[in-house]
């Protein structure tokens, strides 16, 4: 549901070799499936010294959740870092109140979301309502990774002020 850029993981890959994995990967039991920890096992996985390091173990928390409390869980610990992506959280939003298991009122609460954000959630119009694909970003929010349009070259601009 989130995405960490290039030189993010770096820093990331950078911390765990000196600090160690400070906190534990959280696992749904059932499944085997990660529940948050998802850009650490990427970190380990780019380095050779992490790879070798946790070859045989990295310790990790199983939890016994249904797949939608295991959803759950994932969106609140990942909202409560202010790090989700609109889209994905939508998708997520979508599934968790297709399973019927909760009310929108209850999503609102567990998600911390007003009527307007949750009604946007689940029919789509988050992005749409947003325009995304008619604003223009500053070429400086543009990820390194982004692959470049024709016509659409990034370009460094002068600052305004001949000081900085």
């Amino acid at each position: 549901m989130n995405y960490i850029l290039k030189p993010d993981i770096k820093i990331l890959i950078s911390s765990i070799e000196k600090y160690g994995l400070l906190n534990p990967i959280l696992v749904q039991e059932s499944s085997n499936t990660i529940i948050d920890g998802h850009q650490r096992i990427i970190a380990i996985s780019q380095s050779k010294i992490l790879s070798k390091k946790y070859a045989k173990s990295i310790s990790c928390t199983k939890i016994d959740l249904s797949d939608i409390d295991a959803m759950i869980l994932h969106v609140q610990i990942n909202r409560g870092r202010g790090s989700v992506m609109a889209k994905r959280m939508s998708d997520v939003v979508k599934r968790i109140h297709q399973s019927r298991l909760y009310s929108i009122e209850q999503l609102d609460e567990m998600f911390n979301m007003s009527v307007q954000e949750s009604e946007m959630m689940l029919d789509g119009s988050l992005l749409k309502m947003r325009k995304i694909k008619e604003h223009t970003y500053s070429k400086a929010w543009v990820p390194i990774e982004a692959p470049a349009k024709p016509g659409n070259e990034i370009a460094l601009e002068k600052p305004p002020n001949p000081d900085r």
